[in-house]
C-alpha cells in the first residue's frame, strides 16, 4: 500500500519532466530522439510546448511534413502563437499550398509581430505568393466641428461649427512582385481611395484617392522602397487638387524588439480650379521613428519637419510655413480579448506671415489624442470604435478651433 501510494505521488513530477527532459534532449541536439519521447508521452498530448519541441526537431531533421504536422497541432492548442503562424506560411508556400499559405498570412498579419517575425512574414510573400491583397472598411460616425480643412491642407474656415453624422468608406490594394528568384530586389504598387459623406454638410464631403509605384531592396536587416505616387483630392463640391510626391523610405531591424524607420518627402500640390490658383505649393520633408515590440504589443514614437514652399506666397497669406510633429503611441493586447490602442500627436506650425493687428508671425499649436479599442470577430474581419479629440491653438483667432470625432467601423482583409 504504501509502494502504491509514493508512486502515485511521484506521477505528476515524472509527467513534468517528460516536456522538461524533451526540452533537454532538443538542447542537446539529440532531435530524433526528442521526437521519439514526444510519440510515447501520449498523456501530454495536450500541452502546446510537447509540439512545439517536436516540430522543431523535425525541422532540423528536415522532416517538413512532420514538422509541418506539428505545427499545426501546436495552432489547434493555441491559436494566437504568432510565431508556429509564420512557420506555417513558409511550410504552405514551400510546399506550394498556396491557398493554405495566403490565408495563414493575411490572418497572421492581423497580429502584433516581432520585427523579425514581420521581415520574414513580408519576403515570404514577396518570394513566394506574389499576389495582391486588399482591404476595406466601412464606419459611421459623429464629428462635433466638420468646417475643419482636412490634415495640412489650410484653406479658408467660415468661423462657423458645425456638427454632423457621417459614414466612411475606405479601401487599399497593394501588390509586390519579386524581381530576384533568391529574393533582394521588388516592385511594390499600392492604391487607396478614400470617401466621406455627411448627412449634414455635403458641401464638405470628401473623395481622396492617390496611387504609387516604387522600387525596393530587403535583406534581413532593412527593407528600403523609393515609391513615386499621383494623389487627387474632390472637396468642397469641386475638384481640388493633385499631387505628384517621391516619398523614399527605408526600415531597418535594430535588435529583436525595436526597429528604426526614415521617410523622406517631396511632394509638389498643385490646385485645379480658378479660384485656388494660387494655393499651389511644395512640401519637403524629414521623418524618424522608432518602434518597440514587446510580447503581442508595441509602442512607438516619431517626429516629422515639413517645409512649404508656396508659388504665391506673396499674394496669400499663410500659405509659407514650416511644421514639425511628434506623435507617440501604443497597442496593447488586453487579455487576448480585445486590442487598445492610444496614439497622441502634436504639431507645431510657424507661418512667414504676420497677423495684421499685433504685427506677430503667426504660430500654431495643435494637439490631437486618439483611443480606439478593436476586436477581430474573424482571422480577417475586425471592428473597432474610436474617440479622437482634436484642438488647435495659434496667435491667429480664426484658425483656433476644437473637436470631437465618434467613430464606429468594420475593416475586412480579403
Amino acid at each position: 500500500m504504501k509502494r502504491t501510494i509514493t508512486l502515485l505521488a511521484m506521477t505528476p513530477i515524472i509527467l513534468f519532466a517528460g516536456v522538461a527532459d524533451m526540452q533537454t534532449l532538443y538542447d542537446q541536439k539529440k532531435y530524433r530522439q526528442v521526437i521519439t519521447e514526444a510519440q510515447k508521452s501520449t498523456s501530454e498530448y495536450g500541452n502546446p510546448k510537447l509540439h512545439l519541441l517536436w516540430a522543431k526537431s523535425a525541422e532540423a531533421l528536415g522532416e517538413d511534413e512532420m514538422a509541418m504536422s506539428a505545427y499545426e497541432r501546436v495552432l489547434m492548442l493555441n491559436p494566437d502563437d504568432s510565431e508556429v503562424r509564420v512557420h506555417l506560411v513558409k511550410f504552405y508556400a514551400g510546399s506550394d499550398r498556396d491557398e493554405l499559405a495566403d490565408e495563414m498570412s493575411k490572418s497572421t498579419e492581423n497580429y502584433q509581430l516581432t520585427p523579425a517575425q514581420r521581415m520574414s512574414l513580408d519576403t515570404l510573400e514577396k518570394d513566394d505568393l506574389q499576389k495582391f491583397k486588399a482591404s476595406a472598411s466601412i464606419a459611421m460616425g459623429y464629428d462635433s466641428n466638420i468646417n475643419v480643412s482636412p490634415d495640412d491642407l489650410n484653406l479658408p474656415e467660415f468661423g462657423e461649427e458645425i456638427d454632423t453624422m457621417f459614414t466612411q468608406f475606405q479601401a487599399s490594394l497593394s501588390y509586390i512582385h519579386d524581381l530576384d528568384e533568391k529574393g533582394g530586389w521588388y516592385v511594390r504598387s499600392d492604391a487607396d481611395i478614400f470617401y466621406q459623406n455627411n448627412a449634414d454638410a455635403s458641401y464638405y464631403n470628401l473623395f481622396a484617392g492617390s496611387a504609387n509605384i516604387g522600387l525596393g531592396y530587403n535583406n534581413d536587416l532593412y527593407d528600403a522602397l523609393l515609391p513615386v505616387s499621383y494623389g487627387r483630392i474632390h472637396y468642397l463640391d469641386r475638384d481640388l487638387l493633385e499631387s505628384i510626391s517621391i516619398d523614399p523610405r527605408i526600415n531597418f531591424t535594430l535588435s529583436k524588439s525595436f526597429i528604426g524607420n526614415i521617410n523622406a518627402r517631396y511632394t509638389q500640390r498643385s490646385y485645379l480650379e480658378e479660384i485656388d490658383k494660387n494655393r499651389d505649393d511644395t512640401v519637403t520633408g524629414i521623418r524618424l521613428g522608432l518602434y518597440w515590440f514587446f510580447e503581442n504589443n508595441f509602442a512607438y514614437i516619431s517626429t516629422n519637419y515639413d517645409s512649404y514652399d508656396a508659388k504665391y506666397s506673396d499674394s496669400l497669406r499663410f500659405t509659407d510655413k514650416e511644421t514639425t510633429r511628434v506623435a507617440m503611441g501604443i497597442n496593447y493586447n488586453v487579455e487576448e480579448w480585445f486590442i487598445a490602442r492610444f496614439d497622441y500627436r502634436y504639431r507645431y506650425g510657424k507661418y512667414n506671415d504676420s497677423i495684421e493687428n499685433s504685427g506677430d508671425k503667426r504660430s500654431d499649436d495643435y494637439h490631437q489624442a486618439e483611443f480606439k479599442v478593436s476586436r477581430m470577430l474573424t482571422d480577417t474581419m475586425e471592428a473597432s470604435l474610436l474617440y479622437r479629440y482634436s484642438r488647435n491653438n495659434s496667435n491667429y483667432e480664426l484658425a483656433e478651433y476644437d473637436k470631437d470625432i465618434v467613430m464606429l467601423g468594420i475593416k475586412y482583409n480579403f
